[in-house]
């Protein structure tokens, strides 16, 4: 039994433009002083490795869902997990980094 439905073309755009926001945002938001990633080299390192592997799962999840989009015989090739599991990675890697932005802009303040 089938637990997942199946994705519509107004669906995959809609993914699209999640994914693609996404993309933007992993590449544009994420960065760490010199001082910073010298004092906290883990931290630095760890959520450098959260950025990358959210930008690859999203990358992969955008061309799978981009093929899809426009070869209605490759999406049927395509298992939507292709797309769910990297697109979950992608978002709990988004999630955790903005997590971790809040928590050192509040930080911040909070020192003065």
């Amino acid at each position: 039994m089938d637990a997942m439905r199946d994705l519509t073309p107004d669906d995959l755009g809609v993914l699209l433009s999640v994914f693609a926001v996404l993309l933007l945002a992993f590449g544009a938001d994420f960065h760490f002083s010199r001082r910073i990633a010298q004092r906290h080299k883990l931290s630095a390192r760890l959520f450098m490795t959260v950025n990358v592997v959210g930008e690859l799962a999203t990358a992969v999840a955008l061309v799978l869902t981009w093929v899809a989009l426009w070869s209605p015989a490759a999406w049927e090739r395509i298992d939507n997990l292709l797309v769910f599991i990297p697109g979950t990675v992608a978002m709990l890697c988004v999630v955790i980094l903005t997590v971790e932005t809040v928590v050192s802009r509040t930080s911040d303040a909070w020192r003065g």
